[in-house]
């Protein structure tokens, strides 16, 4: 058997380690800049898919079908995201003769999908929000249906999963400019651009049931998992078990889960996800037909390796019948993303000049990237997972506080010191959480203390140790410019790497320009951009919409352009009223970070 796994990053690696154990030979295709990934290296074999984007690698039928046969595999493995909950996929894989690892395309059209899957548990009964799932899905019908529904809602894309695409509503005027925005990035991350409405629960609770079923119709529900900590509808820290419902609710959705995977016949993993009000009301939210994200909670508090379970079910046709699964503990998981907190969390990517994960006694990493790597703009910003396991809660989160604090990477801006900020928060400690508190949470840097720590590090001077960088030019009169590393300390340290400076402390992490002689040029990206007449990608990007053109006149707010990068749109707005003189860019073209891509007129 060749398990050809059809992802990238964390997740092909995770799936990769299990095979590996099992005596089970893997294969992988890999974008053109991916060729370096631990992922690939780790592999048996592999092939280039010979493309960039998404749509002409990852998610592209014909070239995994034909990497897939090419390395002569028998079973795919889609991990999560991309392929992983496209019927029509499966269908087209199935007919080559490869098995997929996952559900049926039967099961996966009536679950995977989500109008598909409403459409069905209306029939048999299943708790759902109030909610448009037509089949018209034209502007002025979801228009309609939204205003039938009242505002708040959520747009929400049918193929979807991981938040992507997932826009929160709260009047009418914006509705239309949402839709577009939810619906380009459904196309962009599943090749689906199909939508529903569903009524917004402000105060709700995130609770999620693992099912592991086999192909002989036994079924086991492996415990909840709570997920309510998010941001733009994106988990960000899930744990294991959700201690504040009650045992009468626990039941319910366990029940309700079973009976979910009964009826539509489902075997593989899947996890159906319900809405809690923090009441008695709990309802359907939606099922993952996949492995997710968040599954190595569930394994650290159930002694169980899911994926090995994924792969005995559905390659070994084992059963699930006698399996005696006892829980103890409490386990968290945080996600470590490519994206700058202080910069309102826009991704970031380049490369990954220092690279120092938590120690393995601590807690379990599962990362997508080695040291030196670079993080491509083209895809999802999730770098890795830090998972812990506990006696209790409190333990739990005491541990993950511990392992984000010992971690340390200097290249792309991370959301590392926000994920502490996190943890370290007497309402998260105390479990009074729901999906919206996280807006009610922004970051903050504490400037104060960062003065203090950089003190630390000037008084005695620091020693020297090694850099990458060509430090010729560095200012020698400046306090910083005669170091260009800092030992490293308790408190804080930081290293050069081209022209930046990164600093790293327990609890947060920033970056200046690295210090020059006077006279000794700077490169573009350390000169000050602000332009008056001119506005600038803030990051690598794809330009995904264009709404002006030279000549036209805009009012202050106004859209001008959107670019995407790892999978979430920018949406760049006119900073005041003004007359566009060049439009320098197109729709679908990639842009560098500072790219000046519109101009005006100065007034």
């Amino acid at each position: 058997m060749i398990l050809y796994v059809a992802n990238r990053g964390e997740i092909a690696r995770r799936v990769i380690r299990t095979a590996k154990r099992m005596k089970i030979k893997t294969a992988v295709g890999f974008a053109n800049q991916d060729s370096e990934m631990p992922f690939v290296k780790e592999a048996d074999a592999s092939v280039c898919l010979d493309g960039e984007e998404a749509s002409e690698t990852y998610l592209n039928f014909e070239k995994v079908i034909a990497a897939a046969k090419k390395l002569n595999a028998t079973h795919l493995h889609p991990g999560y995201g991309f392929l992983s909950e496209n019927p029509s996929f499966v269908d087209a894989l199935e007919k080559t003769g490869i098995e997929f690892v996952g559900p049926s395309s039967k099961a996966m059209r009536l679950l995977g999908d989500k109008i598909g899957s409403r459409k069905f548990l209306k029939k048999i009964d299943v708790p759902l929000l109030p909610s448009y799932d037509g089949d018209d899905q034209s502007d002025e019908s979801l228009l309609k249906a939204a205003k039938d529904l009242g505002f708040p809602l959520l747009i929400k894309p049918s193929a979807g999963g991981g938040g992507k695409g997932m826009l929160r509503v709260d009047d009418e005027k914006n509705f239309l400019e949402a839709l577009a925005s939810s619906k380009r990035i459904s196309k962009a991350s599943f090749s689906d651009d199909r939508v529903f409405l569903e009524k917004l629960v402000t105060t709700a609770r995130h609770i999620e049931v693992q099912v592991l079923a086999d192909k002989k119709g036994n079924i086991q529900i492996v415990g909840e998992r709570e997920c309510s900590l998010q941001r733009r509808h994106q988990k960000v820290i899930e744990e294991t078990p959700c201690i504040f419902l009650s045992d009468k609710l626990r039941n319910k959705i366990y029940d309700s889960s079973r009976k979910i995977a009964e009826s539509a016949n489902y075997h593989s993993l899947g996890t159906v996800e319900w809405i809690w009000d923090g009441a008695d009301g709990i309802y359907f939210l939606e099922v993952n037909a996949r492995l997710q994200v968040e599954h190595p909670v569930t394994e650290y508090c159930w002694n169980i390796d899911l994926v090995e379970w994924q792969l005995k079910v559905m390659m070994m046709n084992e059963s699930v019948k006698d399996l005696r699964l006892q829980t103890s503990g409490h386990a968290m998981e945080a996600r470590l993303c490519a994206e700058d907190p202080s910069q309102n969390f826009l991704p970031s990517g380049g490369k990954i000049h220092r690279l120092k994960l938590p120690n393995e006694n601590l807690s379990r990493v599962d990362f997508g990237y080695y040291e030196k790597n670079t993080v491509p703009p083209q895809f999802d910003s999730m770098l890795g997972k830090i998972i812990v396991h506990g006696n209790d809660r409190a333990d739990a989160i005491s541990k993950l506080s511990a392992a984000l604090e010992e971690l340390v990477l200097f290249g792309p801006a991370t959301n590392r010191a926000y994920l502490i900020q996190i943890l370290k928060n007497k309402r998260v400690q105390a479990g009074e959480i729901s999906t919206a508190m996280l807006q009610t949470l922004p970051y903050q840097f504490d400037i104060a203390k960062g003065l203090q720590l950089l003190k630390k590090v000037l008084i005695p001077p620091a020693k020297v140790v090694n850099s990458d960088s060509d430090d010729d030019d560095a200012d020698i009169y400046s306090p910083w410019g005669a170091i260009t590393n800092s030992e490293v300390s308790e408190d804080l340290f930081f290293e050069d790497f081209g022209e930046k400076r990164y600093f790293h402390s327990k609890d947060f992490d920033w970056t200046s320009a690295r210090p020059r002689r006077a006279g000794v040029a700077a490169s573009d990206s350390q000169i000050n951009q602000e332009n008056e007449t001119s506005l600038r990608s803030p990051m690598p990007a794809k330009v995904t919409k264009l709404n002006v053109k030279a000549g036209d006149s805009v009012k202050k707010g106004d859209l001008l352009l959107v670019v995407e990068a790892m999978k979430m749109e920018h949406q760049m707005k006119a900073p005041k009223d003004l007359t566009i003189s060049k439009v320098l860019v197109q729709v679908n073209e990639r842009v560098p970070v500072d790219q000046v891509l519109v101009e005006w007129a100065k007034k």
